[in-house]
């Protein structure tokens, strides 16, 4: 009985390993009908890709370090371009919903589903982390990373609000853009990209 019981333990640990979104007839992950994308956390003191810090210096406003801030792929921040500056998706807010898995040894099973607003206040570049942010395409051209996501959101863990903040680690998420929060929109309109695009 106790070998049973081993066995049983040991499939449902593997079952809740692994990732929830599966490959659709295109190769891109989904979960009940919605896009997917994975993350990762970074912890980056500088004013970002967006422009999110006071003009003529590196140096980022406090909220791109402590607020839910994303360095999505650079084919989501340009919106399938090649610009590292100003990406026609700064400033956008995006929903992430935890769909309960992760890419196996890569993180952990989150907290909570609870979804939560990210804004674009950086970019995650294609040569630095090509595992993650490699996709070739935008998404809904069926490009996607390593792991089989057309998009990717590295979140800004500068204040542990993301790992123990939220408890995420490189949770497995549903995207959507969403409007951002007035609190967000006010902040973006500080940023040295707002209305570029």
């Amino acid at each position: 009985m106790k070998t049973f019981a081993a066995i049983l333990a040991a499939l449902i640990a593997c079952a809740l390993a692994e990732q929830k979104c599966q490959p659709n007839s295109h190769g891109v992950r989904v979960y009940q009908g919605k896009k997917c994308a994975s993350t990762t956390r970074y912890n980056d003191g500088h004013r970002g890709s967006c422009g999110c810090g006071p003009a003529a210096s590196d140096t980022p406003f406090d909220w791109n370090m402590s607020k839910h801030v994303t360095a999505p792929n650079q084919m989501y921040y340009d919106n399938g371009g090649n610009s590292q500056w100003c990406g026609k998706n700064c400033g956008k807010c995006v929903k992430l919903t935890p769909t309960g898995g992760f890419v196996p040894g890569n993180g952990k099973a989150p907290q909570h589903r609870n979804p939560v607003v990210f804004m674009v206040t950086n970019s995650c570049p294609i040569n630095e982390n090509r595992v993650w942010c490699g996709q070739s395409g935008k998404p809904g051209t069926n490009k996607v990373n390593d792991h089989g996501y057309e998009a990717h959101f590295d979140l800004q863990n500068n204040k542990n609000q993301v790992l123990q903040g939220l408890g995420w680690d490189n949770a497995e998420v549903t995207w959507q853009e969403v409007s951002c929060p007035h609190d967000y929109a006010s902040l973006w309109s500080k940023c040295e990209c707002h209305g570029h695009h």
